[in-house]
């Protein structure tokens, strides 16, 4: 039984720190700095990095399929993950370190640029990575532990990049630090250093797993990828792990591109230094949800876990339209409800980090047995892209709330109690009956402790006889 020790977990788990902290600073200073900082319409900023998104999008299960089928002295997903590793961080320092003489054409074609680069990268990177995880062992337990680890160092990078990025602004002759363009590049470089350096050492603290889940059959050749991609879709068992994750994540993402407007409008919380502890109510929350889940993996099936984390969030989501509210039981302008909810709200949504994946690499052993193909790449490849397909859905559907039913009129102050009422029923119960439908979504999925030693049990007399 393959089974990676404490300190190669852990040098795992940090690498996922480059995705978390390229993901928070994307998020938070992208748009910001093409538009108000460099001068660039938000309209082109918002093309360039819906291009992006789309080919990373697609390229992830082909990138999976690569490191699936390849054949390399440094191992198949560590051929990809070092020179992808050592790339990303330069790539992510130019994103932010463009010349300040280009036009405006220019300015769009080295973001559109870079912002593929990166986006590429990160992707070369992710994808093996996240197979190589499924790889570390066979355990049906410590392949949870090993994701958890994984959650715990992206939420130690995630706090990372929203808390210390501000403190690499500096202010210029009275002027908010945010609009001085040195800034950028300097944490661009600052970030880009911790992200290649993790990246890499992430990947040469596991090098020893190089070879982990490789079989003695020859692999599929390249032109078989389609087939492949229809095949893993065909898979009745994974089929429901990602429409569930793809659901999910359709809800929370709706859920938070939502927030601003719900605490705005609904709750009624303006002071700056409320809305920092309630966002970070949440992220503490998922650092100690990780060691529940932890803990419950040991005694508990993940189907079991999934269910219930899912129904638990869409709890909390319905009760943020419910309890919060003019004439709830939590009224407007009290944040204290709101932080504790936002803090059990992280410790049971992050499931998602942990549970999810570590059903992907059960779902290759039994792929395996009905293929005989170790695929790890390719369904996590597919899983990425169900993420951000989803994210991308969400934002078009809280755009289509907010238009259709919010009702609220641009730029106005104080918006009409109707508006007010839509923003809470969208923030919470929209995203509450989504999670449900998810809830229905993973129930087809039959793979547990039993089923899965019973599959390995065979797998590896399979391997015996082969080599006999």
């Amino acid at each position: 039984m393959r089974a990676a020790s404490l300190p190669v977990t852990l040098l795992y788990g940090i690498g996922e720190m480059p995705v978390t902290i390229s993901m928070v600073l994307f998020g938070l200073f992208t748009l910001f700095f093409y538009n108000t900082v460099m001068g660039l319409p938000a309209s082109l900023v918002g093309f360039a990095v819906a291009g992006g998104l789309v080919l990373d999008a697609f390229l992830d299960p082909y990138i999976g399929y690569r490191s699936d089928v390849g054949r390399h002295w440094l191992g198949r997903r560590h051929s990809f993950m070092l020179p992808a590793g050592i790339v990303l961080g330069p790539c992510f320092f130019l994103l932010f370190s463009p010349p300040r003489s280009l036009s405006q054409t220019g300015l769009f074609l080295w973001l559109l640029a870079f912002w593929i680069a990166v986006r590429v990268t990160g992707a070369l990177y992710r994808i093996p990575y996240l197979s190589l995880g499924a790889e570390l062992s066979s355990d049906y337990d410590k392949r949870t532990i090993i994701f958890a680890i994984r959650a715990l160092f992206g939420l130690v990078g995630a706090l990372a990049a929203a808390g210390f990025s501000f403190l690499v602004f500096t202010k210029s002759s009275g002027a908010d630090a945010k609009l001085n363009y040195a800034s950028y590049p300097r944490m661009g470089l600052l970030f880009g250093l911790l992200m290649s350096l993790t990246a890499v050492l992430s990947t040469l603290g596991t090098l020893r797993h190089r070879h982990a889940g490789v079989t003695d059959r020859n692999p599929q050749p390249a032109g078989h990828f389609f087939a492949g991609f229809a095949l893993a879709m065909r898979n009745a068992t994974f089929r429901s792990v990602w429409f569930y994750f793809v659901v999910f994540f359709l809800a929370v993402v709706l859920n938070a591109s939502l927030a601003i407007q719900y605490f705005t409008w609904y709750a009624k919380i303006h002071a700056g230094a409320a809305l920092s502890q309630i966002q970070a109510g949440f992220y503490v929350g998922a650092l100690a949800g990780v060691f529940l889940w932890m803990a419950l993996a040991k005694r508990t099936e993940k189907r079991t876990l999934s269910i219930a984390a899912t129904l638990g969030t869409a709890t909390l989501l319905c009760a943020a339209t419910w309890l919060v509210g003019d004439g709830r039981l939590f009224g407007t302008g009290n944040a204290l409800p709101l932080i504790v909810g936002h803090f059990i709200a992280g410790v049971i949504a992050s499931a998602v980090w942990v549970i999810p994946a570590s059903m992907v690499a059960d779902v290759a052993d039994e792929d395996e047995f009905h293929t005989g193909q170790r695929r790890e790449g390719m369904y996590f490849g597919i899983l990425n892209l169900g993420e951000k397909v989803s994210s991308g859905g969400a934002l078009v559907l809280a755009g289509l709330l907010l238009s259709f039913f919010g009702r609220l009129a641009p730029a106005a102050a104080p918006q009409a109690p109707a508006a007010a009422a839509y923003i809470g029923l969208s923030y919470g119960l929209v995203p509450g009956v989504l999670l449900v439908a998810a809830t229905l979504m993973i129930l087809p999925y039959r793979l547990n402790r039993g089923s899965l030693q019973a599959i390995q049990v065979q797998l590896a007399e399979r391997r015996i006889a082969e080599k006999k």
